[in-house]
This record gives C-alpha cells, sequence and structure tokens, in this order.
C-alpha cells in the first residue's frame, strides 16, 4: 500500500476495487501503515479508487472511530462519490471530489513569490500555482482564509476552486484586468510615489477591521513556530528573549495581512486587491509594519540602488523609496520625531523576522544558515536585550 507525509497528516493510497474478496486484507495494511506512523493524522488519497462496497466503507468508518474525527478521503471521482454520498458516508468522512486539472502552458507570469506563481489564464482569472512541496491541506486553507477575509471587509480576490496543476496544486483566483502593484512598476516606474501611498492607505484601512473570535487564526502563530522549531540550535534562555520580543506587542484582535508587499497586492480596473492571505489572521498591525520594514527597507541594507530584487520584483532603490513613502503615510505624519523611533524599533523587530524566516527556510544552504544564527546571537539578541520592548 502507497503512503506518503505531508508535514503530520499520513496519506495512504486506495487503489482499484475494495469490496468483500479484498477489504481484510486492505483493513490489515491500512493498520500496519499508521501503527507504524503512530502520531501522524491518516487521511486517503481516492484518486485511483474505482469502486468501494459497503465492506471497505466500513474499514473507513473503523479508521475515523479509531482517529475519533473525521478523515479525509481526497481526489474522490464522482463515480465513488456517489456511492459516499448515497450511504451517508458524507456525513462521517471529509470526502473530497477529485480536483479538476488546469494546464499553465502558454499563461502569462504575472508574479511569483515564495509559495508559488501567479499565471493569467484568462480574461478575467488568474490561478495561483502553488509549489509541489505545499499539501493540498494549505492550499486549501488559503482559499477558506480568502472567503472569511472578504466577508470582513477586506478587499480581496476570493479563490473559487481548487484545481490540480502537475505535480501541485492551485487556487483559481477571479480578477479583472489585474495585476501586481510590481508588475505595475515595472511598466511604469513613475507611479511607484502614488501606489507607495495607495497601499499604505489600504493596509491602515484593513488594519481598523476587527475580527470575531475563532474567524482566522492568531497572526503571530508562525513567528513563534519558527521560533519554537528552533529549540535545538538555540538555547532556553535565548528562544526565550525572542518569544520575549512579540510577546511585548500588545494583544490586539484587528486583522493582519501577514505577507503584504507589492506582489501580494493587485490592481484590478483601479482597485487595491489583496492575495496570499494563506498567514492572514488577528493579532496586532504592527505585525505587519514589521513585515513591511524588513521587505522594503531591512533585506535592502547596503545593496546598491539598481540591483533587482526578484522576490519582489522591484530593485533596491525602488523599494528603499517606497518605504520612505509608505511608513509616513501609514502614520499619517511627516514628523521624524514620531517616525524615527517606530523605524528604529521596526528594523531592530525586522531583523528578527528575517533572520528566523531564513533559518527555518527549507532551501537555506548549511553555510548561510549558520552565519544567520551566529548574527541572530551575536548581534540580534543583544540588541533585543538592550532595547526597551514596550510598544506605545
Amino acid at each position: 500500500m502507497n503512503t506518503t507525509i505531508e508535514k503530520e497528516t499520513l496519506v495512504i493510497s486506495l487503489e482499484d476495487r475494495i469490496d468483500t474478496t479484498n477489504a481484510p486484507q486492505i483493513e490489515a495494511e491500512i493498520n500496519e501503515a499508521i501503527s507504524t506512523n503512530a502520531g501522524l493524522t491518516p487521511a486517503f488519497d481516492a484518486k485511483n479508487l474505482a469502486y468501494i462496497s459497503s465492506a471497505g466503507l466500513r474499514v473507513l468508518m473503523k479508521v475515523c472511530k479509531t482517529a475519533g474525527k473525521k478523515i479525509a478521503v481526497r481526489n474522490v471521482s464522482s463515480e465513488v462519490y456517489d456511492i459516499f454520498e448515497t450511504t451517508g458516508f458524507t456525513t462521517i468522512l471529509d470526502v473530497q471530489k477529485k480536483l479538476r486539472s488546469l494546464s499553465i502552458e502558454g499563461a502569462e507570469l504575472i508574479g511569483e513569490g515564495a509559495n508559488g506563481k501567479v499565471y493569467r489564464i484568462g480574461d478575467d482569472q488568474i490561478l495561483k500555482v502553488y509549489r509541489p512541496n505545499i499539501p493540498l491541506d494549505e492550499v486549501k486553507a488559503e482559499r477558506e482564509a480568502s472567503k472569511k477575509a472578504f466577508l470582513l471587509g477586506v478587499p480581496c480576490a476570493i479563490a473559487f476552486d481548487t484545481v490540480q496543476c502537475g505535480e501541485g496544486y492551485g487556487n483559481v483566483f477571479e480578477l479583472i484586468d489585474a495585476d501586481s502593484l510590481s508588475g505595475r512598476i515595472k511598466k511604469n516606474p513613475e507611479l511607484l510615489p502614488s501606489y507607495a501611498e495607495r497601499s499604505a492607505k489600504l493596509l491602515k484601512q484593513i488594519h481598523s477591521i476587527e475580527v470575531p473570535a475563532d474567524t482566522l487564526q492568531r497572526a503571530d502563530t508562525y513567528l513563534y513556530k519558527n521560533i519554537d522549531s528552533l529549540v535545538d540550535v538555540f538555547t532556553a534562555e535565548e528562544i526565550a528573549k525572542m518569544r520575549g520580543a512579540f510577546d511585548s506587542l500588545p494583544q490586539q484582535s484587528f486583522f493582519v495581512h501577514n505577507d503584504y508587499h507589492t506582489k501580494n497586492i493587485m490592481e484590478s480596473n483601479g482597485e487595491l486587491i489583496l492575495i496570499d492571505l494563506g498567514d492572514s489572521g488577528y493579532g496586532n498591525p504592527l505585525i505587519d509594519l514589521i513585515h513591511c520594514e524588513m521587505i522594503y527597507n531591512g533585506l535592502m541594507k547596503g545593496k546598491p540602488d539598481d540591483e533587482f530584487n526578484p522576490y519582489i520584483g522591484l530593485t533596491a532603490g525602488q523599494m528603499r523609496e517606497f518605504w520612505k513613502i509608505f511608513l509616513p503615510t501609514y502614520l499619517d505624519t511627516k514628523d521624524s520625531a514620531q517616525i524615527d523611533p517606530l523605524q528604529k524599533k521596526l528594523s531592530l523587530y525586522g531583523s528578527v523576522m528575517h533572520i528566523l524566516t531564513a533559518i527555518n527556510h527549507p532551501r537555506m544552504p548549511p553555510e548561510f544558515r549558520g552565519k544567520y544564527i551566529q548574527k541572530m546571537r551575536e548581534e540580534i539578541l543583544p540588541a533585543l536585550v538592550g532595547e526597551n520592548l514596550c510598544w506605545e
């Protein structure tokens, strides 16, 4: 029996037919796979399942009862789905129909980020194709987060369909005449000041949206996860200092995008629309400002103005110019006495965020990872200890 592991999920493939003749054997193989991978949540991939009888359904029901929760059965064909639905098993199991397939052959690439690429696939649709290592659950989670954010009043593109695309998955968004701000600025550099102001005002607008409890995740979840994943790298005292830095942020419940930059802001018919809401949540808006400082200013320190950043799609000079306009616009002041102290703190916290992200990046070369660890230990942590961590 073929199995794969996707983070904390054990995916078990169901093949051909499952009926009275082979159900006992299938059950034994499933139990062995689950036992061998204790601690992982089981899920089933029915992409190659042609038929399942009542005997096979009982096998899946036993797994569900043992787990104590609904178990996902993915990629179910229409014919097999009818069996699950007719027998009422769609109420017992999380039965998910097989995804339709889309090809990006000939499609226009309009953006690229850490998790995937964005293509135009028609006059009114874009497709975000996630990297093959991104599991289906995360792709669907972003689609759901987009829907919830839209209902809260966040101007965002709703992913109305999750699809199979090659070896990975994608979300289809409906956007008319859409392009990222990075794309717009690349074509028309003179528009940068306007887009910096507009995007700052949009961020201030969405930061006024209060998120009801249990609607979205906490926005600082990924920060603490990144910190706690390094217990084998840093001492308990060092981990506590990193956690303490973000513990100092006042607890709030406003909408936080968590990856706000010009490649994740689309312009559609003159309106600014957000994409890539997979990490969005509720919390302190400072989390977004720290991230923005890291992206536009921190990552570009010491870089020549003409050096191009492919992740954002702007040059170092453009990103610095963008930030010089963005922060005062967000704060609604040009008073350096108000801006400079906040800039200093954002820069320090942005360094923490950047290094945590870099150390945890799966494709980070060991030699660079070591340098980041050394910088955190020798430069950043001492600065955190000496810094007043209270935020006004």
